[in-house]
């Protein structure tokens, strides 16, 4: 873009804005209209073009949306059909048009998972770092194997993208990815067996689609995850990096990767914080530096409660973040009806003996009880009971052997 003088939408030359400056009254008339003017004001602006008229600054995508939510509603702006067309696709989800399924996946994606990998594609295109923050049980993982296979069908071969997610989640990583696109040559990076040559490392990354990996890992073998620039890097459970300062936090934002996808069903767990720093490492810089988030929007918003603020954090974040709930009607109807199937467990003998003997205990305690103690101890027996009830081992702690005999819940 360039800078020009302009006033009403007229564009004025420097010897006409030089004489409205040096006029002795602030109300002067200009091209047939009476106007009022800041003569200080003009002078300013007059000054700051001379400067800078030869340049030929350039604006990204991330800087028209940051001040396009921070402006004022009467900002104006001008530009072609194309970019407004890409901005009205940000901020309207529902213009996604559901893509077809990937020929290799092992499987049909849902109506709104379709949509999620058509957002999640475009976004990416405009080099956007996106946050799917889809409640749990609605398909954010394989919503991301959808993207992975996309991406193969569409430019052939891809370098690799790691996965960050809690070591409990892991195993489901690979499950998903074996039953859905077992094509994908996916690497574990977990274990004590784990690769720690660097060469062999990069040699073995570079040889799968996908490597999996754990937030733990992420800290200890940040030299290592650091020396390859992978395609992408998806953080699965992105609430764990909601400290900036921890060091698997720091960690995971010195990897090199031009795509970056946060997976949360929580983008604030406790604190606004917990969403600066998720945006921290998907789009650096985006929502300033901490300190100034805090005092921009987390005080005013958390303890003055101030809408304007919240309105305007909210216009900031709302074209990176896709977040669908199991109470929307739209993805309810698109879901499989809810299978309940119960299953009777009769107690073993020593289960039913230790039952007995609690509960025979605990009769005799509650007679002599009063208050607050009665309650203390209603709620510990429930306790024992309900250990019992799943195995003796976990009611007694003595180390003993969960054995099916003497518990049918196994």
């Amino acid at each position: 873009y360039e800078y020009q003088l302009s006033i009403g939408g007229q564009v004025v030359s420097e010897e006409e804005w030089q004489q409205l400056v040096s006029a002795k009254t602030p109300l002067v008339q200009f091209r047939g209209q009476w106007m009022e003017l800041d003569r200080d004001k003009m002078q300013q602006l007059l000054e700051f073009w001379q400067t800078h008229q030869h340049e030929e600054p350039e604006i990204t995508l991330l800087d028209m949306l940051k001040i396009g939510a921070e402006s004022e509603d009467d900002l104006e702006w001008d530009y072609d059909e194309g970019l407004r067309d890409m901005l009205s696709r940000l901020n309207d989800k529902n213009a996604f048009a559901p893509i077809p399924d990937p020929h290799a996946l092992q499987g049909s994606l849902r109506e709104y998972q379709k949509r999620g990998v058509a957002w999640l594609q475009y976004l990416e295109s405009l080099g956007l770092n996106p946050c799917l923050a889809d409640d749990m049980g609605l398909g954010k993982t394989l919503e991301v194997i959808a993207r992975l296979l996309k991406e193969r069908e569409e430019a052939g071969s891809v370098p690799p993208t790691l996965v960050i997610a809690p070591t409990s989640v892991l195993g489901n990583w690979r499950k998903e990815i074996e039953r859905f696109a077992p094509q994908l040559r996916t690497l574990v990076h977990q274990g004590s067996t784990r690769l720690k040559d660097k060469q062999a490392f990069e040699e073995a990354c570079q040889a799968h689609d996908v490597v999996l990996t754990s937030f733990a890992l992420a800290r200890l073998d940040e030299k290592l995850l650091q020396s390859l620039k992978w395609h992408r890097v998806v953080v699965d459970e992105a609430q764990n990096i909601k400290n900036p300062h921890a060091a698997q936090t720091r960690a995971i934002l010195k990897l090199a990767a031009p795509r970056r996808l946060a997976l949360t069903g929580t983008p604030v767990e406790n604190r606004m914080r917990d969403l600066w720093s998720i945006f921290n490492f998907l789009n650096p810089g985006y929502l300033g530096k901490e300190a100034q988030f805090r005092k921009t929007f987390e005080l005013p918003i958390q303890k003055n409660n101030d809408l304007a603020m919240s309105a305007t954090l909210k216009k900031l974040v709302e074209p990176f973040i896709l977040r669908r709930v199991k109470t929307d009607k739209r993805i309810i109807d698109d879901l499989p009806e809810k299978i309940e199937q119960k299953m009777y467990c009769t107690l073993s003998s020593e289960q039913a003996s230790l039952y007995e003997a609690v509960v025979k205990d605990v009769t005799e305690q509650l007679d002599e009880a009063e208050g607050i103690q009665r309650k203390g101890l209603i709620l510990s027996t429930l306790l024992k009971l309900k250990q019992i009830c799943n195995h003796p081992a976990q009611f007694l702690q003595d180390g003993s052997a969960f054995t099916t005999e003497r518990s049918h819940k196994l």
